[in-house]
């Protein structure tokens, strides 16, 4: 069991909280570096702290990095002054806000599932 008793009053500690409701108000987003919730949050132009654990997920913080939407940060070296400067400097650089914003335009212009099934369903009949 954790101990509670000394988080700030400006926090919320929920057992759940619908993510893409939150991501839509969130001006910076701590993630893992999955996949999905790298996705979800470029896709609200919400700049990323992304702190890889395995898989796949070192390769997205580096891309992330790469495209300046966000930040990589290495999992040893967490600390809660780290924590709030990486906050500071995304929330600071305009530049981090405007590279998340265009990615999510981006992938809202592509036209989501619907536009993936046809152009599947296209490759199909073209090679058949």
């Amino acid at each position: 069991m954790s101990d509670f008793s000394s988080i700030p009053d400006n926090f919320v500690v929920k057992n759940y909280v619908p993510q893409l409701d939150v991501l839509q108000h969130a001006d910076v987003f701590f993630t893992h570096g999955g996949m999905n919730s790298t996705s979800e949050g470029l896709y609200y132009g919400t700049p990323l702290a992304v702190i890889p654990v395995s898989a796949d997920q070192p390769m997205i913080a580096r891309r992330v990095s790469e495209l300046r939407a966000g930040i990589a940060l290495g999992l040893g070296d967490l600390s809660p002054a780290l924590l709030r400067e990486t906050a500071e400097i995304l929330l600071a650089d305009p530049s981090y806000k405007l590279q998340a914003e265009a990615i999510g335009a981006s992938f809202r212009e592509a036209g989501g599932a619907s536009k993936a099934s046809e152009v599947i369903l296209e490759w199909r009949h073209a090679s058949v």
